[in-house]
């Protein structure tokens, strides 16, 4: 019989040891390079700075992970980076059944080796691919938003059970009740990613998932039961209580296939499912220009996930809500041939266009869009949209199969994910060592000590 109790499928895949091939470091130093990029940009914002370091103090400066030092603790410096990291929703993500940002680990296990610093970059390197292949084939093995509950659950459980491995050296029992524990504190609501409660939650709710990870990382080393049954009793456990009797299971085995197929966010700051939406909007812009006085309807065609995700929402009240509405997103970009953050906000100058011509779009599902969505060797984030006319004509419907953040367009995208990253961090440190900083980190080797990167990410003021 097969064992599907995840504590101990995680703590059999957390003794391996494989060897990590020259294209798994390669993803890994580009999601490691990304996330750090988005650390970077969130940090010049005063008003995020100053939450993400609430109940705590720093040594002021411009680069965020110099206001990290060995005195503060593993649950604070988690809370920080992943804070920053998620902010601005422009991390990497990870769509299945389940939608992930496998990034929101980076900050948990960053903590971890900022103070054990005499390890090997490699072990570094395991550590997040393991989170990012945890979280990620749990998403594609259960979804949770279908019950109403919030995928930073699966946070909870890759960065609680890599970083409990880490701190107690594998110690097998440790690593699984931790894991039961995690159980044991159910997921949360998703409320606040959905009308009418949409907030700033969902920015920091992945750096409190990363947090409450770590203490119950802690909390697990003293002598216990290991709550074996908590994921199946059919009374009280997760599965039944949680999941209306539904299993928690992995949607492939797990290896390091997650890291090699994640979804980079290089172009626009905007919910993965809208990617290849404002990608056709773009290519509309210029036509759109030309006739938008003659403008009937806009019509989107799309997939179930995005329908049900971000689309259809009447009243949007903030930015939280217009960075995941797909007709939104599509209407600034036909305006302005584009898509930035600032876009979002009330007081963007042609924020009552956008809102104009939002009421005009509508959005249908496409059945092969859908079928290709959730098929595994393709995994299509698939989106089309066409301007239709006064006259009765209309444009061509352009259509985008796969946004530019896709792994089937990883060449392409490796320029602008580049410029991404200069562009998120040249605004705290120049062009110049921005562009050192990513060189010198893609230059490092598995055998380079973590203090090596360590000290790239300090080097700059």
């Amino acid at each position: 019989m097969v064992n599907t109790k995840i504590d101990s499928i995680i703590s059999e895949y957390l003794k391996q040891s494989d060897e990590i091939s020259d294209e798994t470091f390669n993803s890994a130093k580009l999601a490691i390079l990304d996330s750090v990029g988005c650390i970077f940009d969130a940090a010049k914002s005063k008003d995020v700075l100053d939450f993400a370091l609430i109940n705590f103090e720093t040594e002021p400066s411009n680069n965020p992970f110099r206001r990290i030092n060995n005195n503060l603790n593993y649950e604070k410096t988690a809370w920080f980076l992943t804070t920053l990291t998620r902010w601005f929703d422009y991390n990497d993500t990870f769509l299945a059944k389940e939608w992930a940002h496998p990034s929101d680990n980076f900050g948990s296990i960053y903590s971890f080796f900022n103070v054990n610093d005499d390890s090997k970059f490699e072990n570094f390197i395991r550590s997040i691919i393991q989170t990012y292949e945890i979280q990620g084939s749990l998403s594609l093995g259960t979804s949770l938003n279908r019950k109403g509950f919030d995928h930073v659950f699966y946070v909870k459980l890759a960065s609680g059970s890599v970083f409990t491995s880490l701190l107690n050296k594998g110690n097998q029992e440790i690593v699984q009740r931790t894991i039961n524990n995690i159980l044991q504190d159910g997921p949360t609501l998703r409320s606040y990613r959905h009308i009418p409660n949409v907030g700033k939650r969902k920015s920091w709710a992945a750096a409190d998932a990363s947090k409450r990870a770590i203490e119950l990382a802690y909390i697990s080393k003293f002598s216990d039961e290991i709550y074996s049954d908590v994921q199946k009793n059919t009374s009280w456990g997760f599965e039944q209580k949680f999941l209306s009797g539904e299993k928690l299971e992995f949607g492939k085995p797990l290896e390091d296939w997650v890291i090699n197929n994640i979804l980079f966010k290089v172009l626009y700051p905007a919910e993965f499912h809208g990617q290849s939406a404002i990608e056709a909007a773009i290519k509309l812009h210029e036509e759109f220009s030309k006739n938008k006085s003659q403008i009937k309807n806009i019509q989107i065609t799309t997939h179930e996930p995005a329908v049900r995700i971000i689309s259809n929402k009447k009243e949007l009240n903030n930015p939280s809500d217009r960075d995941h509405s797909l007709e939104y997103m599509v209407a600034a970009a036909l305006i302005s041939g584009n898509l930035t953050y600032d876009m979002y906000l009330d007081k963007f100058e042609l924020f009552d266009q956008i809102e104009l011509l939002r009421s005009k779009i509508s959005v249908q599902e496409s059945d092969e869009f859908t079928k290709n969505y959730y098929e595994f060797s393709k995994r299509n984030i698939s989106n089309s949209v066409k301007l239709n006319y006064i006259n009765g004509t209309s444009s061509d419907e352009v259509t985008i199969i796969n946004p530019i953040g896709h792994p089937s367009r990883r060449n392409e995208a490796l320029p602008f994910l580049k410029e991404k990253f200069v562009k998120n961090t040249s605004g705290l440190i120049s062009e110049e060592k921005s562009l050192n900083l990513w060189d010198d980190v893609m230059a490092l080797s598995l055998n380079s000590p973590f203090s090596d990167f360590k000290n790239l990410l300090l080097k700059y003021e």
